[in-house]
């Protein structure tokens, strides 16, 4: 939700975007699974992560003590595929 907080609304007067709004925003991405992530309920695959962490602007992710840099990682599954 911290990061969640600093992304712009500009859809809305809020000053953040909401759970939903970053979910519509996101192809692959639920409401659901957004809250179940901020609440530490959910077990997301890397590719949610990296969906998530593209539409929350940010550049790298780190996780497990393993720094990931998300273009990279886009490019090279895109191409694999």
């Amino acid at each position: 939700m911290e990061l969640r907080n600093k992304v712009p609304n500009a859809e809305y007067s809020k000053k953040q975007v909401s759970q939903q709004g970053l979910a519509a925003n996101t192809i692959g991405l639920t409401k659901q699974l957004v809250c179940s992530i901020e609440r530490g309920d959910a077990n997301p695959t890397l590719e949610k992560l990296v969906l998530l962490t593209k539409a929350l602007s940010q550049n790298k992710i780190a996780m497990l003590g393993i720094e990931i840099d998300m273009d990279k990682f886009i490019k090279e599954m895109n191409s694999s595929s």
